[in-house]
Parts: structure tokens; sequence; C-alpha cells
């Protein structure tokens, strides 16, 4: 096998399945079919002694079925990335999937370029993601990445990361907000901002360097949009997140992404790669339910642990108290900001930030109170001599 080709073990108790899939694969030059397994027992002994670098699990399967063998080789060979292969499409075997550690899912019949790419595609995320945990074990000076997720829309996701991000900047902050919602980002509108050029630019112009690629704020919030056309959204891959983090971590304090409110490679890619994530929630009950829901797909990912949930609209009738919703969760909310409608219509209405639109409004309290929150963790959490120079380089770059 050559070094560079990327070993597949397919799993399916349909032999002639696993010979179509074979075929698929034979003329895809950087894939090679290392084994065969019939069932989830014979999948996780296989993969034990071959440990691939990637896993074909069909789901439903005798004496073991997919997502259970895939929760135990995802624990045992976490190196071993998984793609769910099933004639089922619906949203809840996708989360099951996740939920037990696969990467992606594919959907039968598939082509032979849908599955090479598939393949490629999850490989270099998880590579990308090796890198990138190498590069935050050495020391170096990089912007906090803070990513904003919700488990539902409407609850007030862009809203929180636009005011975050200004709120920051009013704290003398260097602050990058880049857009994630590849299809249908908002964040300019929100900023009254022109876009001028956009991250599908920097994709098409053969990623150069991405300073150029930011539009400027009033606030001193520095943009990065999402692509104006939903298609040229597709363009950019967990891949290039990776890289865009990493190309905007040095040039500010503080990196904060919107994201859509749903699971992508993309959004999946932000979440890892954060610092922190705010996952945003509204005291409602289907709300409720698709917040344990995130936080059980979080705790799967390996990434609960740096979740803190801001719970949004807090006041709102909606049938559910704070201390209701709080009560059912298993985790404490962070923090919690009052619903002001009046406020938010007018803040988007003008593209300014609540922050900057009414500083004593109760919401704009809030919200400088949680960005106060964060700064003052994060200098907690420093090393005493990498904080010194940290603030010594802003002090610097601010006065020259």
């Amino acid at each position: 096998m050559k070094t560079e080709s990327i070993s597949v073990l397919i799993v399916d108790d349909v032999a002639q399945t696993r010979t179509n899939i074979r075929r698929l694969l034979q003329f895809e030059n950087d894939i090679e079919v290392v084994g065969e397994a019939k069932d989830g027992k014979d999948a996780i002994k296989i993969a034990r002694e071959l440990q691939p670098n990637c896993i074909l699990m069909d789901i439903n399967m005798p004496e073991m079925d997919g997502i259970a063998a895939t929760e135990q080789i995802y624990q045992e060979l976490p190196q071993s990335v998984i793609i769910i292969i099933s004639v089922q499409g619906e949203q809840e075997y996708l989360r099951k999937a996740m939920l037990a550690g696969a990467r992606d899912y594919l959907v039968k019949p598939f082509s032979g370029n849908e599955l090479g790419n598939t393949i490629r595609q999850v490989w270099e995320m998880e590579q990308s993601r090796h890198i990138q945990q190498e590069r935050n074990r050495q020391p170096q000076q990089s912007a906090e990445v803070i990513t904003v997720f919700s488990a539902k829309g409407g609850v007030g996701k862009t809203t929180i990361a636009t005011n975050i991000a200004a709120g920051l900047a009013k704290d003398n902050k260097d602050v990058i907000l880049m857009d994630l919602d590849l299809q249908f980002g908002d964040v300019p509108i929100m900023m009254n901002l022109k876009v001028k050029r956009s991250m599908a630019d920097w994709y098409s112009e053969g990623f150069l360097n991405i300073d150029d690629y930011l539009l400027n704020h009033e606030s001193g919030v520095r943009v990065l949009a999402a692509p104006e056309i939903p298609e040229e959204g597709e363009l950019i891959t967990a891949e290039h997140v990776n890289q865009l983090i990493a190309d905007l971590q040095p040039l500010a304090d503080y990196v904060i992404i919107d994201t859509p409110q749903f699971f992508h490679a993309t959004t999946l890619q932000s979440l890892d790669l954060a610092h922190r994530v705010l996952l945003v929630a509204a005291p409602d009950l289907v709300n409720l339910k698709n917040v344990r829901r995130c936080l059980d797909v979080l705790d799967k990912l390996n990434i609960a642990d740096k979740v803190q949930i801001v719970m949004n609209k807090v006041g709102k009738n909606s049938g559910l108290t704070f201390n209701q919703f709080n009560a059912h969760l298993n985790q404490d909310i962070w923090q919690q900001l009052p619903y002001d409608p009046r406020i938010t219509a007018l803040a988007v209405a003008q593209g300014i930030p609540v922050v900057n639109l009414n500083a004593k409004s109760r919401l704009s309290r809030a919200l400088i109170k949680l960005t106060k929150q964060l700064n003052e963790e994060d200098e907690l959490d420093e090393p005493g001599e990498a904080k010194g120079l940290k603030l010594l380089t802003t002090f610097a770059t601010r006065r020259g």
C-alpha cells in the first residue's frame, strides 16, 4: 500500500454491497480498500488488527448494528474516521451516527465520485484537526476563538455574536468576526456593511493574505463575510475553515465565529477549534429539547467541556421560565440576556449593534456584562509571562 493512500475498511452485511463499494473505489489512486467485515462485531475485530484510516459502516446489520460498532471503535481507535452508509436518510439517524462518533453520513445509493470525495474530505479534516491540535500545544500568541452556535433558529445567535464582537472592541480588543453561515450569513446586514470581498473571493483568488478580505466596521470590528451567493458557500470546506482560523488568529485578540443552526463539517471544524463554544438558547419547550440533544452530540465529540450556555430572550412569555429551563439541563446556564424586542428590532433596522446603539438599555448592559466576563476569564486563564507579553505587545501596537 502506498504511504499516501487512505486505507479503508468496508462494513456491510450484504456481500454484493461490499463488492460494489470496492468496485467504486478501485479507480481512486489515493484510496485503498484493505479489508471487509460482515457485521459490527466483525468490524471491531478487523479494525483492531488493520487500524484503517477510514471505515465505511452500514447501520442495519445482524449481531451488532453499525451505531453500536461505531461507538466502540470511536472509543478504542479514535484515529480511524467513520463514515456511516445507509438507505436511511432521516435526521434522527444522522444524529445517532454523530452521537456514536461518526464524522459523516452517506445515503445509498451513491456514486463513486461522491464516495471518494467524502472519504477524502473527512480524512483531510481529521488530518487538519490533528495539525491544529499540535499547533495549539505549542506556545504562541494567537487570538481566543469563540464559536457561537445554536440548536434552533430564531434565538438571536447572530445578534449575540455581533454584539460580543462590538462589546470586546469597546473594551479596546482587536476583534475579527467571521460569518460561517455559508449559505445565508446575516452579519454584514446586522452591521450595515457593504460586502466588497468575502471568503468566496479568498477561495477563488487562490487563498491570498486573509487580511485583505476583511471588512472594517466603525466599531473597530473587522468582518470576514460569508459568500453572498449560496452556491458559492458549498466551495468552502472544513479544511478551508481550518486554514481561515489559523490565518486569522495572529491578527487579533479574539476571533468570533457565527455559525448556522445545524451540524455541518465546516461548523464542526469551528466548534472543534474553538477555545469556547457559546451555545445560545431561548426559554421554550422545543428549544429545550434541541439544546439537550445538542449537548449530547457535543459531549460525544469531546467538545462539551468548553461549552457555555447563553440564555437569550429571558422574560419572554414562551411557556417556560428560566428556572424551569435550567432545571431540565445537565449544565448550568452561564449567562442570561433579557427579552427586549424594541431595541433589538431598532438595532437590526439601523445596522448598529445594540451595545453601540444604546449602552443604557437592559439588553446592552447584559451584553456588556457578558463580554467583560469573557475578557476577565480569559485574562485569568493566561500564564503570567504570556499575559504580560500580550499586554506589552498590545500597548506598543496601539501607541505605534
